[in-house]
């Protein structure tokens, strides 16, 4: 079976926790090299994992000929400038979330990805899990009647100065880090964008970045609302409310892998638990892009809905200042 070749830029411990061993299982996808700006970490990672190269750049591996597509989870500043670099070798792109510091920025991206005619995709795993697939189908079959509001928790407490998620100039934040997911989930599932926004978010004082943020987002039909914080005990859910019914997905982003995913479908003639054999949505999203790619299928996600994510992000902050509900730019 013919194999889609990646080259990973950066030896990131969400790769080496989280992706490496469940792709290299797929049938359609090939870790052919990593990379690092420490070619003795990129050496000892490659051995460690079997990866057949090990480069000391990424320029390296955007040069090998071998590659026909690279996954960036490099820190949110540094996306933009190798996702530009990538499209003009050639390569096709997945790349971490959020995909851009700004829509501005994301909105020039996408325009040069299709001028080089590559593919780009934002690395929304969630999506790709059956309970997410169900759980759009409860709503979609009129089963929870009609969605009137959506509501997500998100949090994780990490007060460490070093890590990345808390340098302001990076993109840290809780907002661009976890609040993506809970601006991505109701557009996700109503499958419509906000109209408009309010926010009110609190900042560290010595970090900058926003520590607790927390938001309305108005569909016209149905609203979201979510908290999201890096300062709060690690907490998630996601809670659909419908005029008939609603449905609780308890472990909605980071799901494990090794165990059933559990959500709650709660109507009027009762509760009902509904499993999901384990699935590794890291391994689902990677086999699902590169099928599109060696297939020239459609991408399962393109790369507009990063931009529309992040002008919700965008505007959440101009409300945050302005104190007032804006109008999504």
């Amino acid at each position: 079976m013919k194999k889609l070749r990646f080259g990973i830029l950066s030896v990131s411990n969400h790769f080496i926790k989280r992706i490496v061993l469940p792709v290299q299982k797929l049938t359609n996808v090939e870790i052919v090299a990593i990379a690092s700006r420490s070619e003795t970490k990129a050496i000892d990672t490659a051995k460690k994992f079997n990866i057949p190269k090990a480069y000391g750049s990424y320029e390296a591996i955007l040069k090998d000929d071998q590659i026909d597509a690279v996954f960036i989870p490099l820190p949110n500043h540094m996306h933009a400038e190798w996702i530009i670099k990538a499209a003009d070798a050639g390569k096709h792109i997945l790349c971490e979330k959020p995909m851009c510091m700004n829509a501005e920025e994301a909105e020039y991206i996408l325009e040069y990805t299709q001028k080089k005619g590559v593919q780009l995709m934002e690395a929304f795993m969630y999506k790709f899990h059956p309970q997410w697939q169900f759980a759009r189908d409860v709503i979609r079959t009129n089963n929870i009647g009609k969605v009137n509001f959506i509501h997500t928790s998100f949090s994780y407490n990490n007060p460490s100065p070093s890590n990345i998620r808390n340098i302001k100039e990076y993109g840290g934040g809780g907002l661009m880090d976890i609040g993506c997911y809970a601006i991505s989930t109701p557009r996700f599932l109503l499958d419509k964008e906000p109209i408009s926004v309010v926010s009110q978010i609190s900042y560290h004082k010595d970090f900058g970045t926003d520590i607790i943020t927390s938001a309305l987002l108005d569909f016209g039909t149905a609203r979201a609302s979510f908290h999201v914080s890096t300062s709060s005990d690690a907490y998630q859910k996601v809670e659909i409310i419908g005029d008939a019914g609603h449905i609780i997905i308890h472990l909605p982003f980071n799901t494990y892998s090794d165990v059933h995913a559990k959500i709650s479908v709660i109507s009027g003639i009762g509760t009902r638990e509904v499993s999901f054999d384990p699935v590794d949505q890291y391994a689902l999203m990677f086999e699902s892009f590169s099928n599109s790619i060696l297939n020239k299928l459609e991408l399962p996600y393109l790369a507009d809905d990063a931009v529309l994510n992040q002008k919700v992000i965008d505007t959440l902050l101009i409300s945050n200042k302005s104190k007032n509900w804006e109008s999504v730019i």
